[in-house]
């Protein structure tokens, strides 16, 4: 009888994937779908060399931790205009790009912008604090600015942070481990020392994305 179940459950499954079940080179995970699509969007000039790293290097991550179902694209290129500045003009607010983007997005499109301009939102008592990047939670669309991040070859990381907050409507680490890229960096961010999420927060965002047979 059990065995009953288990096949129903299992036919149920790939019956909602159109018979076409993604599995993973070693056949024993089973993604889930509808598939989702991450819209790498560039903004002024940010350069296709720069997306394609972004690109590249997203891709090996979510291969090296199994999560297959994501196709990376790259969105054309857009402007940032004036009326996405904050009130002196002196920088972009984050929250007014983000919702922005979120006018494309939805919940198999998830709009990622990158810009090497710097961008601000109201935090704790700053009226206009300068940020790496912001996702609204729930949302499906975050940005990511290059200006305040020192060493531009880890970009990906503080993309794969908003990322995870935009796709899961996850928090930061509970656990504050200082290894895990999903740290609270509490307005002074630091990925150097950062290359994965710690498996706590990994357990409650990524790999909710696989189902094991």
């Amino acid at each position: 009888m059990k065995k009953i179940i288990y096949l129903l459950s299992l036919a149920a499954l790939l019956w909602s994937c159109n018979n076409k079940p993604a599995l993973d080179e070693n056949d024993n995970v089973l993604c889930t779908c509808p598939p989702l699509t991450i819209w790498l969007t560039p903004f002024d000039d940010f350069s296709d060399a720069e997306t394609q790293l972004v690109q590249k290097d997203l891709l090996v991550y979510f291969k090296s931790t199994q999560n297959l179902n994501e196709a990376i694209e790259i969105a054309q290129r857009r402007k940032l205009t004036p009326d996405l500045m904050n009130d002196t003009k002196t920088r972009y607010r984050a929250d007014k790009i983000v919702k922005y983007l979120q006018k494309d997005a939805d919940e198999h499109n998830i709009y990622i912008g990158l810009t090497h301009k710097d961008i601000s939102l109201p935090y704790k008592q700053h009226a206009d604090w300068g940020v790496q990047g912001l996702s609204l939670i729930p949302g499906d669309a975050c940005v990511v600015s290059s200006f305040r991040v020192k060493n531009r070859k880890q970009l990906w990381k503080t993309v794969l942070h908003e990322y995870i907050h935009t796709r899961y409507d996850y928090s930061h680490c509970p656990n504050d481990d200082p290894k895990c890229i999903m740290e609270d960096a509490n307005g002074k961010p630091n990925f150097t020392n950062k290359w994965d999420l710690c498996e706590y927060c990994k357990s409650q965002t990524l790999a909710k994305d696989k189902v094991t047979l």
